[in-house]
Order: C-alpha cells, then structure tokens, then sequence
C-alpha cells in the first residue's frame, strides 16, 4: 500500500513537471544557438546574467519539487503531530524560497538595467 502511495506521488510530481514545461514559447533551439558555431561574441555581463538566472531557475525548481514533496508528507502524516509539524515547517520554508528566488530575478534585473546599464 506505501509503495503505491509513493508511486503516485512520484508519477504525479514528474507528470506536473513535464505539462508545465509545455507553457513556455521558446524553442530549445534558442537556447543552443551559441553551441553551433563554437565560440560565440558574448560579453562577461550577459554570461554573469545568464548563469545568474539560471542558478535562480535551478533554486526555484529545487522550491518546486521540496513544495510537492512536503505536501505528500502532509498527506500521508495520517494526523501524526510530529510529522504534521514536519511537513508544516518544510513547506513554509520552500514557500519561503521560492519566494526569495522570485524576488532575486527581479533585483538582478533590476541592478543590471539600472545599475549597470546591460540591456
């Protein structure tokens, strides 16, 4: 019956994971284009900016699945105190942080336009 449980959760976890990726416009191809031709021209800056955000994108991934993850403990904590008040305390935390990794993608933007002046 647990084995069950945690198949449904993981399969649900990973089926979220892959309908979400299909909101996104952009192409992969947009994303391997300086792969093609070896070197590309690109300044220190937007290589900073570009690893910048995806670190951020990586945390708030790391957010999402810590989210989905305390959930199903909160589920089937079947109204243990100790374990409500585990899956309690690690879905505030990953509410937290993912709320820190979307405050963090504004303030690098915000620093770079305006501070820096990298468009």
């Amino acid at each position: 019956m647990k084995a069950s449980k945690i198949l449904a959760g993981v399969s649900s976890a990973f089926s979220g994971l892959f309908l979400a990726s299909a909101a996104y416009a952009e192409s992969a191809t947009s994303y391997l284009d300086g792969i093609k031709g070896g070197v590309t021209n690109t300044d220190l800056m937007s290589l900073i900016y570009s690893l910048i955000n995806w670190a951020i994108g990586i945390a708030a991934l790391i957010c999402v699945v810590v989210l989905i993850f305390s959930g199903y403990k909160y589920i089937t904590a079947a109204g243990d105190e100790g374990k409500v008040e585990s899956a309690t305390k690690t879905l505030t935390f990953a509410i937290i942080g993912l709320v820190v990794c979307f405050i963090a993608v504004i303030l690098v933007r915000f620093v770079l336009q305006n501070v820096l002046k990298v468009s």
